[in-house]
C-alpha cells in the first residue's frame, strides 16, 4: 500500500538540498533521540537505587542487565505496536481516497478545484491543473492523499524497523550507565563512572542532534545534558524513597 504514495519529493529535497536527513525519513531521529536518552536515564537511575540495597558488584549487574534487556523489549515492542497502528491508519486513508476517486470522480475533480484555489490560482488555471494531475489515476491519487488528507511520501514507516533503531539506540544509550561495573571492583567508584558517563554521552548526544535541528552545538548540549540529569536525579531520587520505605 506504501507504495500508492511514492513520489520524487524525497529525490527532490536531496537534490536541492545536497543533505540525506533534508528527505523526510529525517524524522526517525526524534525514536533515535528518545531511545537513547530513555536508555540512559532510566538505567542510571534504577542502578543507582538498587546500589543502596544490593551492595555486591555482580547482584547490581546482573539486575540492571534484567532491567535493560527489559526496557529495550518494551521500546521495541512498543515502537512497534505504535508504529503499525500508524502505518494501518495511513494506509486505510489512501485506500479510502482512492475509493472516492473511483465512484465519485465530480467530488474529487471539485476538491482538486478549491485547494488551487486556495493558493491563488485562478479559474482557467485550476482547470489546467485539474486536466493535468486527472489524466493519470496514479497522480492523481498521490496529489489527492498529499493536499487533501496530509500524509506525505515517507511518512509510513516499517513498524519492525523502526522497532528495531528504537531498542538498538535504548541499548546504546544504557551501555554508559552500565559498562563501568564491569571494570570498577568498587561500587561507589563504578556508580561515579556511570554518571560522569552518562552526563558526557547526554551532552555528546545534545551536540550529535545539531545536524538535524541546525541549534548551536553548545546550547543543544547543555539543554540535553540539563533534561536528562534532572531526569536522572529524579529517578535516583524516587529509588531512595522506595529503598527507605521497603526497609
Amino acid at each position: 500500500m506504501a507504495q500508492l504514495i511514492r513520489s520524487d519529493l524525497e529525490e527532490r529535497l536531496k537534490a536541492w538540498h545536497g543533505e540525506e536527513w533534508h528527505t523526510t525519513r529525517g524524522r526517525v531521529i526524534r525514536d533515535i533521540v528518545y531511545a537513547v536518552d530513555t536508555g540512559l536515564v532510566t538505567t542510571v537511575s534504577f542502578i543507582a537505587g538498587i546500589s543502596v540495597s544490593l551492595v555486591t558488584k555482580n547482584r547490581i549487574i546482573f539486575a540492571g542487565l534484567v532491567q535493560v534487556i527489559a526496557g529495550a523489549l518494551a521500546i521495541f515492542f512498543g515502537s512497534y505496536i505504535s508504529t503499525k497502528a500508524q502505518k494501518h491508519f495511513f494506509e486505510n486513508q489512501i485506500e479510502r481516497e482512492k475509493k472516492e476517486i473511483d465512484t465519485d470522480p465530480q467530488k474529487e475533480t471539485q476538491e482538486i478545484r478549491e485547494i488551487f484555489a486556495g493558493m491563488g490560482f485562478v479559474r482557467e488555471e485550476q482547470e489546467i491543473a485539474v486536466k493535468r494531475i486527472t489524466a493519470d489515476k496514479q497522480r492523481w491519487l498521490k496529489f489527492m492523499v498529499q493536499e487533501e488528507i496530509g500524509i506525505s511520501p515517507g511518512l509510513i514507516d516499517n513498524p519492525f524497523e523502526i522497532g528495531i533503531i528504537s531498542s538498538g539506540s535504548f541499548l546504546l544509550g544504557a551501555l554508559p550507565a552500565i559498562f563501568p561495573f564491569f571494570l570498577f571492583k568498587d561500587v561507589s567508584a563504578a556508580l561515579f563512572t556511570s554518571a560522569a558517563s552518562v552526563l558526557l554521552f547526554l551532552f555528546i548526544l545534545g551536540v550529535l542532534k545539531t545536524r538535524i535541528t541546525k541549534m548551536h552545538w553548545l546550547f543543544s548540549g547543555l539543554e540535553t545534558l540539563l533534561i536528562g540529569a534532572a531526569s536522572c536525579g529524579s529517578g535516583f531520587l524516587l529509588g531512595r524513597i522506595a529503598v527507605k520505605y521497603f526497609h
